[in-house]
């Protein structure tokens, strides 16, 4: 080798060293449950965010009838943080609607998040990210067959997404359209965001169902089936006995159950008792106010003559008028 040849090898690994610090200058710390190798990639400002994220225990907590990722198989994971899903991401990530705040590619084990309002910090991300990293986990526990509102109310029945305001709209939406069918909901995550919305709150209730019905060593042998090439017709009637059509009755009557007129009427007594409360409350309140005002009036009404009586000093005495007993004065003609 000439000294030509070993300067550009020398030149050319230090080069590569300089570029390998660049994109990764120190190694990120991952809580218990992560896989060996996690990089955090995409916009460099948003590293130290990224490396908060991937530190947190909860985002790697085992999943419902999986496990953690390396249980299944996952040993690296790529997250890419940017401010822009349709243009700061690469092919297979990006997302052109402004409201997704996280995309995943369960077969390449890579996850985008969008920062954002509301989604700036760990917190805000924390669900985002559990959310795509269920993605992931469902990919390899199943293969990658499974119908989409199965991934999709996984996802968010392993993340936690789930609160009082879902409930509320999708027992509004529930009111006014009646029941649906799983196949209705895969058409949901077609059309805007409303529709979507619906379909994850929806897709969520099934999967809840799966769970009522065996619990987390059944949806792991459902999974489990589905990866063994069998369809999720196949894995319900092994799994459970049942047909997918008995468990979407199952799962309507669930949400008659839970959601329709005879649920809302159950509450409403108590919806009108805490209303009632509610104004009670108010209602004293006022009245105590406006006892505390009224003293203050009071108080003010009685210091009043002593504020002017200072104000305009000594009051002068009245002149005397003349008399009128003979002798005093003038006498009378």
């Amino acid at each position: 080798m000439t000294r030509t040849t070993l300067f550009a090898a020398v030149c050319g690994l230090a080069v590569a060293a300089i570029a390998a610090t660049a994109r990764d200058p120190t190694p990120l710390q991952v809580a218990p449950g992560a896989p060996s190798k996690v990089e955090i990639l995409g916009d460099p400002e948003l590293r130290d965010l990224g490396a908060r994220l991937i530190a947190d225990r909860a985002v790697w907590k085992p999943l419902p009838g999986i496990g953690t990722l390396p249980d299944v198989g996952i040993d690296s994971l790529e997250i890419w943080l940017t401010a822009d899903l349709a243009t700061g991401v690469p092919n297979g990530l990006s997302h052109p609607e402004p409201w997704v705040a996280g995309t995943a590619d369960p077969g390449g084990r890579r996850i985008a998040l969008r920062t954002g309002p509301g989604l700036s910090g760990p917190g805000g991300l924390r669900a985002v990210l559990r959310h795509e990293i269920a993605h992931v986990a469902l990919g390899a526990a199943t293969g990658g067959n499974y119908p989409r509102w199965l991934t999709e109310g996984y996802a968010q029945y392993a993340s936690g997404e789930w609160s009082w305001e879902d409930a509320w709209h999708l027992q509004a939406a529930f009111l006014r359209r009646g029941a649906t069918t799983l196949e209705e909901i895969d058409l949901r995550f077609r059309r805007h965001s409303t529709e979507a919305r619906m379909g994850y709150l929806l897709s969520y209730t099934a999967v809840h169902e799966l769970d009522v019905l065996g619990g987390e060593p059944g949806m792991a042998a459902v999974f489990r089936r589905l990866r063994d090439g069998a369809s999720f017709e196949e894995a319900l009637r092994r799994t459970y006995g049942i047909t997918s059509e008995e468990f979407e009755v199952r799962w309507k009557r669930s949400l008659v159950d839970r959601y329709g007129w005879l649920y809302l009427l159950s509450r409403a007594g108590v919806f009108w008792l805490a209303v009632t409360g509610l104004v009670l409350f108010v209602a004293l309140r006022r009245a105590s106010q406006d006892r505390t005002r009224l003293k203050e009036l009071r108080a003010e009404e009685r210091r009043l003559p002593q504020v002017y009586a200072a104000e305009r000093g000594p009051i002068p005495p009245e002149p005397e008028e003349a008399s009128s007993v003979p002798g005093k004065g003038r006498s009378p003609n």
